[in-house]
């Protein structure tokens, strides 16, 4: 039988610790409340070291963040109708289709009737709940008003993953056009171009020099096929290296917010993220300073995360928010505006809301605007790239006709 490891409270107020020999968990906690004692931690020591651990079960593949929003609501549901944490997370564990989503909640059950807090059950999953959601539990038991505080989670986690939709929406139609148009050419380089070279190489005549590029191009892929692999191998591992690196995180967050088109869209999905997490976060009576500290990690954009970084510090000397956010570039000038009558009128966390909702409908305004304007620029220049290639095969024909003539 497994072997528990316990540290409880006595009835006079002594700290006690130990081990208990029992079935499961769950038994191992109900002696302990039968004895009269309060539990502290409890959990189950590895026959390998003798260490307290707790076990998760396979998780399989990841949690997707659609089973994560339904967990929140439905606890939400049942925590707000009375029904008990643990019983409430023993029906979600049943019901729950997802295997990985299953096994965590039934750690969560484990851990929770074992005495630990819901919250610090969470935090053991830092790859399924997010920091702002654990933050807003830890309230939520302070304040006791999970049922409340889980409703407005789960209506923020809902509201991120349409946005997020949304833009994935936007880029879909450009990305596989571009993946088309270069399957495309690579097509032509290997088995057109082969093709025109043979039928130009008996006829004598100077090929034009960007017909010469493409037979050079062709000759590449066709016959150093592994060199080129090897070439494109080593610029893609180099790539995610850099990419990973503190210099790369910083070039591609700078270059997502300063390209033409695109920017301008990244620039308002940030802003709108940032605004709804901090209007969550001060509605939700999570003070100032950890609410702008959690904004600055769901940014997702390493120049916003410094920005509420260092309102953060500034809020710390005093300052007031309004009147820093009227400082930062990345912050248009109405947001401040609207965020400082709501600091005068004592309602800002209504008003950060209303803000959040003002920017994200923003933000689907532009996604259409962009939408719009990246269908016919990749129709030109899918048109430019085939008929820049088509032009090239043509040339020589011409310089070919006149030797004929002669």
């Amino acid at each position: 039988m497994p072997r528990f490891q316990y540290k409880a409270r006595e009835a006079d107020g002594t700290i006690a610790s130990g081990t208990l020999v029992v079935r499961d968990v769950n038994e191992a906690a109900r002696t302990l409340r039968t004895d009269g004692k309060t539990i502290i931690s409890l959990s189950e020591q590895t026959r390998q070291t003798g260490e307290s651990s707790v076990q998760l079960p396979a998780l399989g593949k990841r949690v997707p963040r659609d089973s994560v929003i339904f967990f929140a609501s439905q606890l939400a549901v049942m925590v707000d109708t009375g029904v008990p944490l643990t019983d409430a997370l023993d029906c979600i564990a049943v019901g729950t289709q997802h295997l990985g989503m299953r096994a965590v909640v039934e750690d969560l059950v484990t851990q929770v009737k074992g005495g630990t807090e819901f919250s610090k059950a969470l935090e053991n999953h830092p790859k399924i709940f997010s920091k702002l959601f654990v933050s807003l539990m830890r309230a939520s038991e302070a304040s006791g008003t999970m049922g409340t505080m889980l409703q407005r989670l789960s209506e923020y986690l809902e509201q991120d993953r349409d946005m997020r939709k949304q833009i994935q929406g936007a880029m879909t139609y450009p990305v596989c056009m571009l993946s088309f148009c270069i399957l495309v050419v690579i097509g032509m380089l290997i088995f057109i171009l082969p093709r025109f070279e043979k039928i130009y190489a008996g006829k004598g005549a100077v090929l034009p020099a960007p017909t010469r590029m493409l037979l050079g191009l062709s000759n590449l892929m066709v016959n150093h096929w592994a060199i080129l692999l090897t070439a494109v191998a080593a610029g893609v591992v180099g790539l995610v290296f850099f990419m990973r690196s503190e210099t790369g995180k910083i070039f591609i967050d700078k270059l997502r917010i300063s390209v033409p088109i695109m920017g301008p869209m990244a620039c308002k999905a940030s802003l709108a993220r940032s605004l709804r997490t901090m209007a969550t976060m001060v509605t939700t009576g999570v003070s100032m300073l950890d609410g702008l500290n959690l904004t600055a990690e769901v940014s997702g954009n390493l120049f916003f995360a410094r920005m509420w970084n260092e309102l953060a510090e500034r809020a710390k000397e005093g300052a007031t928010l309004s009147e820093e956010m009227m400082t930062k570039p990345l912050i248009p000038p109405t947001v401040s505006q609207m965020i400082a009558a709501g600091e005068r009128t004592g309602k800002l966390g209504p008003v950060m809301n209303r803000v959040a909702g003002f920017c994200e409908a923003d933000l689907k305004i532009a996604i259409k605007t962009v939408t719009s304007m990246v269908e016919p620029i990749m129709i030109i220049v899918m048109g430019m790239i085939v008929g820049g290639i088509a032009m090239a095969l043509l040339l020589p024909i011409f310089s070919v006709s006149k030797l004929v003539a002669h």
